[in-house]
């Protein structure tokens, strides 16, 4: 019963301040209000503490919504299968351009910078050279009431002292010393060690595996063996988290595999991935997972192969990556027993003709238009659109005990900052961050709403 009288407090509402702010009118998001807290009237997600217990993030790669769920849409498994059985976010949008800062927004609520919209990139000669750089100065803005926990200056590699969502589930002890509490899982991470770097895992590939700081990234472009990309792992890129190596270790770890049953027989998986979700004690409380370049769709043409042994990427290799991992996901013990949000989405959509954002999102201190990224002016272009974000991506979230099976979610509006103090919130992260209530960076925003009853949508009488 307690969830019932939750949602039909938080639904009539609306007015509910935070921080003084209307929370509706700030964010531009009719009908998505979410549950005032107790501490300080803080504004939370619309479900009680514990109602999830895990989250698990998918990101996949450069896709406007109308491309990947309009009727044209290559992405068969995606919108015939996965959307029916969850809730389609229709005004979800990514917070920058290029790829790394919608990342790096995911895990921390850091915005862009000059050199982190840029992939950790520069333009010489024409030529694309990586980077894996420092932030510099990496100072806390001293106007934090504007810049909420964000850091001064450019660069890629976050200073100690700017915290992820996984350094707020590490703060007190593992779970129970069984498994870590978080895992940034990336698919094809190692497969050519002098490549990636990291340290060698047990399950093969590596751990950890990133560049020298300072020094440059060679994975910006796949290999017929080997298509990991650092850009898309963002947990290496703070050093709360690649400093203490074996912490690093144990938490940003290489997928796994799938081998495709033929004729019919069932897939099998071996890998970090699997062995995590067998059973509700071994599944991280919050998972992050990135597929390699051909999988998640960046490269239109893989360099190795998709899921099914071919050659296509975009949104059909995305399409058939879903195809063969999400059942491994929906059927884990964590999901079917209700404890866990899945969130499929995009970084970021077309970078050249979609700069729109949503949610009064507000630029960082060194870059005042979040949605122009500088490697694109490098080559001559010159993206259209306003600059403020990172344009309508669209998410498809899945949970069979508080989101009702098909849905078309057309009143909320959310972002990658908005998601991140959603999976706080969730998870039970209630003090520290920019705000002093668990939220990092812009997640903390003032007025920001989380996943409000429109997200979770069911009426149920008991949990």
């Amino acid at each position: 019963m307690r969830l019932r009288r939750v949602l039909t407090r938080s639904a009539v509402s609306g007015a509910v301040l935070f921080s003084g702010v209307a929370a509706l009118s700030a964010a531009g998001t009719p009908g998505a209000t979410a549950v005032p807290a107790a501490d300080h009237g803080v504004l939370r997600a619309a479900l009680p503490e514990g109602a999830i217990q895990h989250v698990i993030v998918i990101d996949l790669e450069n896709e406007s919504f109308g491309s990947t769920f309009g009727p044209a849409s290559p992405a068969t498994y995606l919108n015939q299968t996965l959307v029916p059985q969850g809730e389609l976010i229709q005004n979800y949008y990514g917070t920058g351009h290029v790829s790394l800062d919608n990342y790096i927004a995911q895990v921390s609520g850091q915005a862009p910078n000059p050199l982190s919209s840029s992939d950790c990139a520069s333009v010489v000669g024409g030529v694309l050279n990586g980077q894996f750089a420092d932030m510099t100065p990496g100072t806390l803005d001293p106007n934090q009431g504007t810049y909420p926990g964000q850091v001064d200056g450019t660069g890629c590699v976050y200073p100690s002292a700017v915290s992820t969502i996984g350094d707020q589930l590490t703060a007190g002890a593992e779970d129970g010393g069984h498994r870590p509490v978080w895992r940034g899982y990336a698919e094809d991470m190692g497969n050519t060690p002098a490549r990636d770097l990291g340290t060698a895992d047990p399950l093969g590939g590596t751990d950890c595996a990133h560049p020298v700081v300072g020094g440059v990234d060679p994975t910006n472009g796949a290999t017929a063996a080997d298509q990991y990309a650092t850009r898309h792992n963002p947990f290496v890129y703070f050093h709360s988290v690649i400093d203490n190596s074996a912490s690093c270790n144990a938490h940003v770890v290489p997928l796994g595999t799938v081998t495709v049953g033929a004729g019919g027989a069932p897939d099998t998986f071996s890998g970090h991935l699997a062995e995590d979700l067998a059973h509700e004690w071994t599944t991280p409380r919050f998972a992050f997972i990135t597929p390699n370049l051909c999988n998640d769709g960046h490269d239109a043409t893989c360099h190795g192969v998709n899921t099914e042994g071919g050659k296509t990427g975009g949104l059909v290799g995305a399409d058939l990556w879903l195809k063969h991992w999400m059942p491994l996901i929906l059927g884990s013990p964590a999901y079917q027993n209700g404890h866990t949000l899945v969130v499929v989405t995009f970084d970021e959509g077309n970078p050249v003709s979609d700069t729109t954002s949503c949610c009064n999102e507000q630029p960082g201190p060194a870059q005042a238009l979040p949605g122009i990224s500088p490697l694109l002016g490098a080559f001559g272009i010159t993206p259209a659109g306003p600059g403020t974000g990172g344009g309508q991506v669209g998410a498809v979230l899945l949970n069979p005990r508080y989101i009702v099976a098909g849905t078309d979610n057309t009143t909320g509006s959310y972002n990658h900052y908005s998601a991140l103090r959603s999976y706080e919130d969730l998870l039970g992260l209630r003090r520290g961050g920019a705000d002093g209530l668990g939220h990092l960076g812009f997640a903390a925003q003032a007025g920001l709403v989380p996943f409000g009853p429109d997200v979770f949508n069911k009426a149920v009488s008991d949990h």
